[in-house]
């Protein structure tokens, strides 16, 4: 058995697999602040979804850098409490035996896009998660492997005169600008119907800045948008982002979709992961 992890900023999802095709067994919950508790209900959660079974390999996707020798949190802007920790942390002693494969969560979600969601019949895929941050990654399929390139297109400055800074220390980022948990602060309302059509287009305007410089450096057949924000309010800017992004005529544009996995993409990423390096 192996289970996948996607420690999300909002919201941490376990799985298990047999697989590495479909989800066994799922367990979803508030990611908390205090980290003692949110090991516990890692710890707890792993114990459900395995159900007694040996675990034989482990996928953690979470929201931060790590070093080269993968044992650390280096670096986490929207859930600092994280840096610093070793991933055995999260792990309790029955569990020592099992590989551990870590990789950011964004990465993950694009993985799952990639293979099993929106992505699947493309080679190069991008993918962008508006969620609490806004992270994404690259993936480029070939016969037997993928290559993939692991960025914080986030923390791109896209309006070097503003003021806000976000959990990077910089300020007029991409995520500021576009992802949820500036949103209110930016627009002045929640992500959401209600908010109307010209904070849609002013979110749409933002949007399209980060992404033609993030469509410029990786040439996506595809871009796929996941995260919370997407998953719940895509029909309310993508004619929006169309029309800003196609105000320009160097870049071919690639077709720019909603997940298909939604709240899954990371774990079935951790699946990609697994078998690749399994």
């Amino acid at each position: 058995m192996y289970i996948s992890i996607d420690l999300g900023r909002s919201t941490t999802r376990i799985a298990s697999t047999l697989n590495l095709k479909g989800i066994s067994k799922i367990v979803k919950f508030p990611t908390e602040n205090k980290i003692e508790y949110q090991r516990k209900n890692m710890v707890d959660a792993m114990n459900e979804v395995s159900d007694g079974s040996d675990v034989d390999a482990i996928a953690f996707g979470f929201p931060g850098l790590t070093g080269k020798l993968n044992e650390k949190v280096e670096k986490s802007a929207n859930y600092p409490q994280l840096e610093g920790l070793d991933f055995k942390f999260f792990f309790p002693e029955k569990y020592s035996n099992a590989k551990v494969l870590v990789e950011n969560d964004a990465a993950l979600g694009a993985l799952g896009e990639a293979y099993f969601g929106a992505g699947k019949d493309k080679k190069i895929v991008g993918y962008l998660t508006l969620s609490t941050g806004l992270g994404g990654a690259r993936v480029v399929k070939y016969e037997n492997e993928y290559d993939l390139i692991n960025a914080e297109p986030g923390h791109q400055v896209i309006e070097k005169s503003d003021s806000i800074v976000d959990g990077s220390g910089l300020a007029g980022t991409f995520e500021s600008f576009c992802s949820g948990s500036f949103f209110k602060k930016r627009y002045g309302v929640s992500p959401n119907k209600d908010a109307g059509e010209d904070v849609w287009r002013k979110y749409s305007s933002n949007l399209a800045t980060g992404l033609i410089n993030v469509i410029s450096m990786w040439d996506p057949e595809i871009m796929v948008l996941g995260g919370g924000l997407a998953i719940h309010n895509f029909d309310y800017f993508h004619k929006f982002l169309v029309d800003e992004l196609q105000k320009q005529s160097f870049f071919k544009l690639p077709e720019i979709k909603k997940t298909d996995m939604e709240d899954d993409s990371g774990i079935y990423g951790g699946f990609v992961l697994l078998k690749e390096n399994l």
